[in-house]
């Protein structure tokens, strides 16, 4: 597996972690981006750098001036920071102990296909 080193001149985004893939924009006239390409997975994160597994070939091949100026994202596995719970059924049991009236206001849930 080939790793390229890529350092910033600012410390790295809280957010970033092992495992999350990396994507290169270019910055277009009036701040727009480019379509992002993808540079790696995130093998290793640093203040001032992280490591991707893509060869330096690789990345010189799409951006032939270098990562330099370029506006950097990454993207988060969704199986690894899925915040839902799974499963097919929930028993849900509200109690009040009050010896007053009180009134439920509402009640809300996430409900999502998780086993297809």
């Amino acid at each position: 597996m080939a790793q390229t080193k890529i350092t910033f001149n600012n410390a790295t985004n809280c957010s970033l972690q092992i495992g999350d893939t990396a994507y290169a924009s270019n910055i277009l006239i009036g701040g727009i981006t480019s379509e992002p390409v993808s540079i790696g997975v995130i093998l290793d994160v640093k203040p001032g750098y992280i490591i991707v597994d893509k060869d330096k070939g690789v990345i010189d091949t799409m951006f032939p001036l270098g990562l330099n100026g370029m506006f950097l994202s990454f993207a988060k596995r969704i199986e690894v920071n899925n915040s839902s719970l799974k499963g097919y059924y929930a028993d849900i049991t509200f109690e009040n102990s009050s010896t007053n009236y009180i009134e439920l206001f509402s009640v809300g849930s996430e409900i999502n296909a998780s086993s297809k």
